[in-house]
């Protein structure tokens, strides 16, 4: 600065007394720079007292003064300024006051607004000082900036960032400004030279050490972001590109400053938001991504699946803080608008009702209950209890509610008196879905929100027909819909849609007889239309209803039984003979009444359609759970409908009846035992049924015993088959390359071993350990999943669990070294993490009660760790083994003699190693085992001599006297 009264030499010392980087002790510089300031005072005459008070306003000494925003008293007090600086040496005296204020500015972090405000001031007056031709404060100021960026107090690093950030955001405003007037003229007060120097000193301090800086730098960035071409905005070292770093910052406070100040002008970024806003590892981050794309992104600009998985995260975060429920309803105000196609709510009353009437039903479009039901359920009831509140209907009764939505005939909203709109309307399939779902969630919202059964009962009325008209509704659909052939989506739509209706059967009045007579009626019509295209889903969710309001209790299996095996009957029936009527006692019958031949040399063959419809029913019967013994006719469902069904050439209809008999299987052991070979063949030749006969094999397994279910399968066998061949199959399966197949035998795995601790299987234990580490597990998520949750869940069931655990670990290593399938482990497997792994899943920490008094496994875990070494010092796995060592927690170690041996263990290792520069690590780990070992054994003999001295004490005592005698 050519006007600047301070000398170079001064300049320097003030420099040298402020530390250059930020892991130095601060400074104290006040003495310095009054000593400094005082000196420039002296040296010029005296300011008048208007003159003064110019030059203290201007140099907001105070960090309370408040912001000055009107642009008349700005002008003002630059005025002010200007005739102060006009005097002879008031330009020095200026900046030497503006100097010290913003020192003493910046060194508190107390009333940070205020002081923030001084700098916002100070930033101002420098700026339009400039276009006065009075570029000394401004330099002043950009040096000031240079000059501290480096200080080791943080909150001054965290103000120059303020500061800086509002030199070139002003800059910016005052330039874009002058070329709005102007757009020839390109004039900007700072230089290149400044701009570039502050932008560079906050690129840097982004890195900063204290994420009190890193965010303040965060928000100065931010305000430099331009509405910039895609090209211009990914450059290197760009504002945006800056900010987009930082997304992933360590520190959570500067993650959600960049999520609120970051300009989302692509889809990319947006991606980047949403999964910020479902997979941070801070609720307050996910929080505030959240409510970024409330606020910010418009619905249609989300993908479907973002959109369910933004509505599952906002109802997450609903649930475990209700504090924050607001969020639910920032996003219902935002997104029904979007889906009526507003951008601001309508004025009128009644044109807002009418809005909000509708508000639910438009949203439902923009969902997907096929594929996520439950969360498109929770939201549309949330949704109607928002429009009832904003309707000012939440004080009135439910169905006053129901009757303004009624009222709005032009919606897909159905009730009473025009269901027939969902065939007679003409609507399209997603139409027809969406209407439906809505109609249930209409009625699950009457249920919950109504108090009284009147309130109930007059929107039951509103809403649904009668039970008869319902049923007619529900056949006449099914029959218009499921009759053709359709495209796969097409055809899952309209099973949703079915599936929809049927859930609205329990709303139903259990005391109308007629009505339930009419919907068994219905039900059998359906089911044994053979005209119709049924899925197992729709059958299952027919047999389920038809159990739960028709043979509700126990005591009806026998007669719900026998009618199902009338309808399987009758199925086949038809389907042998269309023309013909089923007499009373042709039952369940496939491939063996004698009504099937004609002649001896021609058998009358079952359609294929029918056999899987008769599957599909009988699967679905046995997956309510309700037979738990066989009986005469559960034995004929086994031998004419299952055994025919599993010859099937449909692949879906063999697993049906696998299924099915697997149940069987599962409750009968003469079933399970005739059926083995049958299983074990088709899991050696089908590999599309592999996963179903696995699970068959491993629920006969937990509930007829390992031992049972392992010498039928061996006897199935030529050869003589030991009791771990079970095991090994699953084994065996478990490195399948389809991900299915593999999942299943390592979850049956999992199960067998939460059933039983066997010593044998040790090994297969080591391969599952291994496999949840083996990063090729990743491609395969249900399976990592399963691995990642059975070790943890494993180690804290038993302390029997736990010694399987220490008897794996030689194992386990063994494998890693031996195993061609592990050939270059150390560079693919986190070995580490195994390690680690090993030595967290067998602390006491995990055990509870009993076991937990038996004492730790560690010690047997260290004796196998030190035998490991002793056996080869240099094993590529020696440091694993070190660090295992030093992971392993010593103060629950009680048995002062095991440790005694423990020591001397260690210190046979140690004398094992030569004194080299790689094994020096070992020893150092060792040795530092070995002293906390003694200080444990230190720990243990003053606790016990206390208790000694303890006893004494109360022996000595009168009381203890009196006690003896």
């Amino acid at each position: 600065m050519s006007n600047s009264p301070v000398s170079v030499s001064e300049t320097a010392s003030v420099r040298s007394a402020s530390c250059s980087t930020p892991t130095s002790r601060p400074v104290s510089r006040q003495s310095i720079e009054r000593e400094r300031v005082m000196m420039v005072l002296q040296s010029k005459s005296p300011v008048s007292v208007s003159e003064t008070a110019s030059v203290r306003s201007a140099s907001c000494s105070t960090p309370t003064s408040r912001p000055v925003s009107r642009q008349s008293i700005e002008r003002e007090r630059v005025k002010m300024i200007l005739q102060a600086l006009k005097i002879p040496g008031g330009i020095e005296r200026y900046l030497a006051a503006l100097r010290f204020a913003l020192e003493l500015t910046c060194e508190k972090s107390n009333d940070k607004e205020g002081r923030i405000n001084c700098l916002k001031m100070s930033a101002h007056v420098a700026l339009a000082l400039t276009q006065e031709n009075m570029h000394e404060p401004l330099q002043l100021l950009v040096e000031f900036c240079i000059d501290m960026s480096d200080l080791c107090i943080v909150v001054t690093r965290s103000y120059v960032c303020a500061l800086a950030g509002l030199l070139l955001n002003l800059n910016k405003l005052i330039a874009n400004r002058l070329k709005d007037r102007n757009p020839q003229a390109d004039y900007s007060p700072l230089s290149e030279e400044f701009r570039s120097s502050l932008f560079n000193l906050l690129s840097k301090r982004l890195l900063d050490i204290s994420p009190l800086v890193r965010s303040e730098a965060l928000k100065a960035i931010a305000t430099l972001q331009d509405q910039q071409s895609k090209a211009e905005n990914y450059k290197l070292n760009s504002p945006k590109r800056l900010l987009l770093a930082h997304l992933n910052d360590v520190s959570d406070e500067c993650r959600v400053i960049t999520l609120k100040k970051l300009m989302l002008s692509s889809k990319e970024e947006v991606d980047l938001v949403v999964n910020m806003a479902l997979s941070d590892s801070e609720e307050r981050v996910r929080r505030a991504a959240v409510v970024r794309l409330i606020k910010d992104v418009n619905l249609k600009i989300l993908s479907i699946k973002q959109r369910m998985d933004l509505v599952q995260a906002v109802m997450n975060i609903r649930a475990r803080n209700p504090n924050h429920a607001g969020i639910l309803n920032d996003l219902l105000g935002q997104w029904l608008k979007t889906a009526c196609g507003r951008e601001k709510l309508p004025e009128g009353n009644e044109e807002l009702i009418s809005f909000y009437c509708t508000a639910s039903s438009h949203l439902l479009r923009f969902l997907e209950p096929l594929t996520q039901e439950k969360v498109s359920h929770d939201l549309m009831l949330h949704s109607l209890h928002y429009c009832r509140d904003r309707m000012g209907l939440d004080s009135y009764e439910v169905h006053d509610f129901i009757k303004a939505l009624n009222r709005n005939v032009g919606d897909i909203n159905l009730h009473r008196h025009n269901c027939s709109k969902l065939i007679e309307e003409g609507w399209s399939s997603i139409e027809q879905a969406n209407a439906v779902f809505y109609w249930r969630c209409l009625l699950d919202f009457c249920k919950l929100k109504c108090i009284t059964e009147t309130d109930w009962s007059e929107c039951h009325y509103r809403l649904l027909p009668t039970m008869r008209t319902f049923c007619e509704l529900i056949e006449r659909y099914t029959t218009s819909v499921l009759s053709n052939d359709e495209a796969e989506a097409l055809f899952a739509l309209k099973n949703f849609t079915v599936m929809q209706l049927l859930k609205l059967i329990s709303l139903f009045d259990d005391g109308d007889p007629s009505g339930w007579k009419s919907w068994r009626c219905m039900c059998e019509n359906i089911l044994s239309n053979m005209q119709l295209k049924l899925s197992s889903t729709v059958v299952n969710e027919f047999i389920k209803q038809m159990y739960t309001h028709l043979w509700p209790s126990i005591q009806n299996n026998d007669e719900a039984l026998s009618s199902i095996c009338d309808l399987t009957s009758s199925i086949v029936h038809k389907a042998l003979f269309p023309n013909a009527t089923l007499l009373a006692s042709q039952t369940i019958g496939i491939g063996n009444n004698e009504t099937m031949i004609e002649s001896e040399n021609n058998d009358v063959s079952v359609d294929d359609n029918a056999i899987y419809r008769c599957i599909m029913i009988v699967s679905a019967m046995l997956k309510t759970n309700r037979y738990k013994q066989m009986n005469t006719l559960l034995r004929g469902v086994l031998e004419n409908i299952i055994e025919k069904s599993v010859v099937a050439a449909d692949i879906n209809c063999r697993q049906l009846a696998f299924e099915a008999m697997g149940i069987l299987a599962m409750y009968d052991r003469r079933v399970a035992f005739e059926k083995t070979i049958l299983i074990k063949e088709t899991l050696e030749i089908d590999e599309r049924l592999r996963p179903t006969m696995l699970n068959i094999l491993c629920n006969m397994t937990l509930l007829h015993g390992y031992a049972a279910v392992s010498q039928w399968y061996g006897s199935s066998s030529n050869s003589q088959t030991s009791n771990t061949d079970v095991l090994q199959v699953f084994a065996e399966y478990s490195e399948s390359l389809d991900q299915e197949t593999s999942f299943t035998a390592c979850e049956c795995l999992c199960k067998m071993f939460l059933k039983e601790a066997n010593p044998a299987w040790v090994g297969v234990l080591s391969r599952l350990l291994l496999k949840a580490f083996d990063p090729a597990t990743n491609d395969n998520a249900k399976l990592k999943a399963c691995l990642v949750t059975f070790i943890p869940v494993f180690a804290e069931w038993s302390r029997e669990h736990q010694l399987l655990l220490v008897e794996a670990f030689p194992e386990t290593f063994d494998t890693l070294r031996n195993d061609q399938q592990f050939i270059g482990s150390l560079s693919r497997i986190n070995v580490g993490a195994v390690g680690s792994c090993l030595v967290h899943a067998t602390s006491s920490q995990l055990l509870t009660g009993d076991d937990k008094q038996k004492g730790p496994v560690h010690p047997l875990l260290c004796q196998k760790i030190l035998a490991a070494l002793s056996d080869d010092p240099e094993d590529d796995y020696a440091p694993v083994y070190c660090n295992m060592l030093m992971a392993i927690d010593v103060n629950d170690w009680t048995d002062i003699a095991q440790i005694n041996a423990t020591i001397v263990d260690v210190e046979d290792v140690v004398d094992l190693y030569s004194d080299t520069e790689e094994t020096r690590a070992y020893i150092r780990a060792l040795t530092n085992f070995s002293k906390r070992l003694r200080k444990r054994i230190a720990n243990l003999e003053t606790s016990i001599a206390g208790r000694k001295v303890s006893d004494l004490d109360v022996k000595a005592s009168p009381a203890g006297s009196d006690l003896i005698h």
